[in-house]
């Protein structure tokens, strides 16, 4: 019988007479499709990533496009947490005596409208409307002024001088003014959960693209080993049985 020349013939001959030969074969074929298949997924994840980064910065330009909105948003959440805890805090100093079965709740919705003037600024400030923004703060100085007005008139006259009645409201409002002036601020540079979302996304089609890639060089590694057995063992084969003999089983 003579020797198979063809790389096919070979292949043949070697499947046929060495026991290790269609396992050795299998093996290949097994991790070449994995390859393959571990490529296709790369280049899906490739193109998933590229468009949610694409969409994220896409939204930053609208959005955010002097990158001036750099206080995460869980950050600013906590930050606006605290402050609306502090103006409850403040209020029911200005309302004690006056609501004193509804202080809490009207202290919370007292805060709670404050928030509100600090949203309404920052929005007016970001789209320029000086008028609204104007409006807004000559509001704000008047129910400071009617919340100082209040404070005194709740503390009974004999109790506090003058000072004691209208000086220490004065001083709350302006505590107040300032936490609602920070509100503003921190609402101004905290940026929009929109943003927030889609850089979630993004970093997480990021992290899946590489988790795809380290699948598809181990698979592309396996793949190279195994083929290279599998040529090993056709070229052994050749060498052991150049009549074409079937070779004895090592």
């Amino acid at each position: 019988m003579d020797e198979p020349q063809e790389p096919s013939a070979r292949q043949s001959h070697v499947l046929r007479a060495h026991p290790e030969g269609q396992s050795l074969f299998g093996e290949a074929s097994h991790w070449r499709e994995l390859a393959e298949q571990s490529a296709t997924v790369v280049t899906r994840a490739f193109t998933n990533m590229q468009e949610r980064r694409f969409g994220y910065e896409e939204l930053r330009h609208r959005l955010d496009p002097r990158r001036s909105r750099t206080i995460h948003l869980g950050v600013g959440l906590a930050l606006l947490a605290a402050i609306f805890a502090a103006l409850v805090a403040l209020d029911a100093i200005e309302l004690a005596g006056v609501l004193a079965g509804w202080m809490t709740a009207a202290a919370a919705a007292a805060a709670a409208a404050w928030i509100g003037c600090s949203w309404l600024a920052a929005l007016a400030r970001r789209e320029g409307q000086r008028r609204l923004l104007t409006i807004i703060t000559a509001g704000a100085a008047a129910i400071g002024l009617l919340l100082v007005a209040l404070h005194g008139e709740g503390i009974p006259a004999g109790r506090a001088d003058l000072w004691n009645r209208f000086g220490i409201g004065v001083l709350v409002v302006l505590l107040i003014f300032a936490l609602v002036a920070a509100a503003a601020v921190l609402i101004t540079r905290t940026e929009p959960a929109s943003l927030l979302f889609a850089r979630r996304r993004w970093h997480r089609a990021r992290d899946e693209y590489a988790a795809a890639v380290r699948t598809h060089r181990a698979d592309a590694e396996a793949a190279a080993i195994a083929d290279r057995e599998w040529r090993s063992l056709i070229e052994i084969q050749a060498d052991v049985s150049p009549d074409g003999a079937d070779p004895v089983p090592d």
